[in-house]
């Protein structure tokens, strides 16, 4: 019973919100350097990391299409921008391109949680995640990323057939 609560308020809050379109909101688009690190499992642990990443984004609305280090990873995403500051913060969930719904079945799968900040009338941004990831090496993991936007411009990134 409480977790059907919990998913009526949940699902009547994306309602309401759905209703009350911001008059301003952020946009992600343009293109970003940072890193990100990796920890997982294969049977022994193992780390990753790229101190020197690039991301490219293009954002339509709440509609995001990421590009992660040259093509190496392609994610759909959703913006949902902060209730009370819609144009300088809020959050962003990333689906890597080719996920599917069986874990270690086709291509690697990886789901992002994002909290982004900019500021209005500015190309200054940061974009900080986490992620969870699995492969059918077979392989599982999570990973951080964080970036700052270097320009605004447009990379026309195509979204995920």
């Amino acid at each position: 019973m409480k977790h059907s609560l919990i998913l009526g308020v949940f699902f009547g809050s994306m309602i309401v919100s759905a209703a009350a379109p911001a008059a301003h909101a952020f946009d992600l688009t343009g293109h970003w350097t940072g890193k990100w690190t990796c920890k997982g499992f294969d049977g022994t642990k193992f780390k990753g990391i790229n101190k020197e990443s690039t991301m490219a984004i293009t954002q339509s609305g709440t509609t995001i299409a990421a590009d992660i280090d040259g093509g190496l990873f392609s994610f759909n995403g959703l913006a949902v921008f902060d209730a009370t500051k819609p144009n300088e913060k809020g959050e962003a969930v990333l689906v890597q391109c080719g996920t599917d719904n069986l874990p270690q079945s086709g291509d690697q799968g990886e789901i992002m949680r994002a909290t982004v900040k900019t500021k209005l009338d500015s190309a200054k941004a940061s974009f900080k995640s986490l992620s969870i990831f699995e492969d059918n090496a077979p392989e599982v993991g999570t990973c951080k990323y964080s970036y700052k936007r270097q320009d605004p411009n447009d990379p026309g990134v195509a979204a995920c057939p």
